[in-house]
């Protein structure tokens, strides 16, 4: 698959939001509920689009046709142990007919580049440990489970 990658623009706002759905067609853990895993993203994404967010850095991947093939988004702010400066993976997807053609990897690297570019020391993400595609992924890249975060649901 031919694809390139570049910095997001104002009109591939509403063609990434048509993809979010995507970051919760994984095996989601009990009481997990799919639209909870973007809603919060899309408020990042306008708030983005409407100039309130000039940390956050959004790459795509589109075809010859300037279609969006995937998406990655991450947000420059103070890493969380040491406070240097850092970077926050938000988003990583990839649309469904395009999986498999190396458009992660591309955004990653896209993405790493793009916050080293603005300062970053280093990035961080959250995966869910039942999204093992993701999990290899960016393992795959060098990245490290350092932290387990536990849940628990509290219902009568």
């Amino acid at each position: 698959m031919i694809f390139s990658i570049r910095p997001a623009q104002l009109d591939d706002v509403d063609p990434i939001r048509g993809l979010l759905p995507r970051l919760a067609e994984f095996k989601l853990p009990p009481g997990r509920v799919p639209e909870h895993l973007w809603r919060g993203d899309e408020k990042i994404l306008l708030a983005w689009a409407a100039g309130d967010e000039p940390d956050c850095l959004i790459q795509v991947a589109v075809n010859e046709e300037q279609q969006i093939l995937g998406v990655a988004m991450a947000r420059l702010r103070k890493e969380l142990l040491s406070s240097e400066p850092s970077a926050h993976l938000e988003i990583l997807m990839v649309a469904k007919h395009a999986e498999g053609s190396g458009i992660g990897r591309a955004l990653m690297n896209a993405a790493e580049s793009a916050a080293k570019d603005r300062g970053a020391r280093s990035m961080t993400l959250h995966a869910f440990a039942t999204n093992t595609r993701a999990c290899r992924l960016y393992e795959g890249l060098g990245y490290d489970g350092e932290l387990i975060r536990y849940s628990k649901t509290l219902q009568d």
